[in-house]
């Protein structure tokens, strides 16, 4: 009876630090590697990163063709732009001008 106390005992100081350290070794594993863990934190950063970067360049990209259309709106019209537009959207040409027809797709070759 008495060895039957003492197991007891002895198992149920064990069994407590154990639990904690496996709950403890759980949350710690989930810490550093789950969805939200300092690796997936420092992946998230490298992205945001690399989306801000390219947010930047669209921007630009929007200021830039802003700024152009500003140039062919009716009360600002700059005749260098619409010329080069109709003669992008017409295909006309100059007479002191030549066309160099630059066909580099791999279908042209057959």
């Amino acid at each position: 009876m008495r060895f039957m106390e003492h197991m007891r005992y002895r198992l149920g100081r064990v069994i407590t630090p154990t639990l904690f350290l496996m709950v403890f070794g759980y949350l710690g594993y989930h810490a550093i590697q789950g969805n939200y863990g300092l690796v997936a934190y420092s992946e998230f950063r490298t992205e945001l990163v690399a989306l801000e970067l390219e947010a930047s360049l669209v921007r630009a990209e929007r200021q830039r063709l802003e700024a152009r259309v500003v140039r062919l709106r009716r009360d600002n019209l700059d005749p260098e732009l619409l010329d080069e537009r109709a003669r992008a959207v017409l295909g006309f040409t100059r007479r002191e001008e030549f066309v160099i027809l630059n066909n580099l797709s791999p279908a042209s070759d057959k």
